[in-house]
């Protein structure tokens, strides 16, 4: 109980401080080179970040790196590695997760995870529009659906992603 509610006060923190948006100002004043380049953010709400606690069977509320998300949108995979480049050496250390090059899944995207002020994890995922559109499909399709197995989840999954994502 003490750590769902360590979840509920770090969620109310980012918010009453406006934490997400001011790093939103931050991305978007360090990518300001590209307008092609589409960049969205979040907070994760409070029901989703206790119900991952649940499923992942966390003991911390620390094991969340997500309290903070930004997806930016690019046109092309070359795109997705010059705005990573850009980010890192304006936001400094980060612990990167590469799953363009090492596919999850199916899933693609390139991955920078980051702890900001009062050590808040903070997401950014850099991908195309055509691995956005896929992944759409999987999250709200396949991987937040109870009824599938996790075998089967992760089928449809590599299905869907290789489907959609081949060139």
């Amino acid at each position: 109980m003490v750590e769902e509610q360590k979840v509920l006060s770090i969620i109310d923190y980012i918010n009453q401080n406006g934490i997400c948006n001011k790093y939103l100002y931050k991305i978007n004043d360090i990518l300001k080179f590209n307008k092609n380049i589409q960049v969205i953010s979040r907070v994760k709400d409070k029901k989703s970040a206790l119900e991952k606690m649940k499923v992942r069977n966390f003991n911390s509320a620390n094991q969340i790196s997500d309290y903070i998300g930004y997806m930016v949108i690019t046109n092309t995979v070359e795109d997705v590695y010059k705005v990573k480049n850009i980010l890192e050496n304006n936001l400094g250390e980060c612990l990167e997760e590469d799953y363009i090059r090492n596919p999850k899944n199916g899933y693609q995207s390139v991955h920078l995870n980051y702890h900001i002020e009062n050590n808040i994890p903070l997401e950014i995922q850099i991908k195309t529009k055509r691995m956005k559109f896929a992944q759409d499909i999987v999250h709200d399709k396949i991987y937040k659906n109870v009824n599938l197995s996790d075998s089967l989840k992760s089928f449809l999954s590599n299905l869907t992603f290789f489907t959609l994502l081949r060139q």
